[in-house]
């Protein structure tokens, strides 16, 4: 459903524009709204398959959450960008980000420890593992994940058209 919206308001530019407008305000409702189903989930035993009025309101409240994310994230990333090539620092997360993310599935797995433990675990030996992965596999073999052979390419920006006054 986030892909359908999205191809169709996406070339809409008044949508684009109320999305830039409102990114911040949305994004604050967001963190509140998720912030609001701490609680809920704490409280329930399992808060995605529960009936109950609590359980559904928590599953609307969170579902909400989402969207003003998804809506802020689109207006900050929707910004007219400066005419120049990016930094060294930008194009390597830039490349890696298709890696990184498919790497992240098989490596983050679960087994019977207590919650703590395993928390700890995932959060410092995975994100370890998977540059390892990256760097050591996918970055200099370049087999993986339609890159090409050479260093990446960086495209020049284009600058952006200048804004339209609407048709009186």
């Amino acid at each position: 459903m986030f892909f359908l919206f999205g191809c169709a308001l996406a070339d809409d530019e008044r949508v684009r524009a109320a999305l830039r407008r409102l990114a911040v305000p949305t994004g604050v409702a967001g963190l509140a709204l998720f912030a609001g189903t701490a609680t809920e989930f704490m409280a329930l035993d399992d808060p995605f398959t529960v009936w109950s009025p609590f359980a559904l309101v928590t599953r609307a409240l969170f579902g909400a959450a989402g969207w003003c994310w998804v809506a802020a994230v689109l207006g900050l990333l929707d910004r007219p960008r400066e005419v120049r090539p990016p930094s060294r620092v930008m194009v390597y997360p830039g490349t890696a980000a298709l890696p990184v993310y498919v790497l992240h599935q098989p490596v983050v797995v679960g087994w019977p420890a207590p919650i703590a433990v395993e928390y700890a675990v995932i959060v410092a030996a995975s994100p370890t593992l998977i540059l390892v992965l990256y760097e050591g596999v996918v970055r200099r073999t370049r087999l993986l994940f339609g890159m090409r052979a050479g260093p990446p390419v960086v495209l020049p920006v284009r600058p952006p058209d200048p804004p339209v006054a609407p048709a009186r």
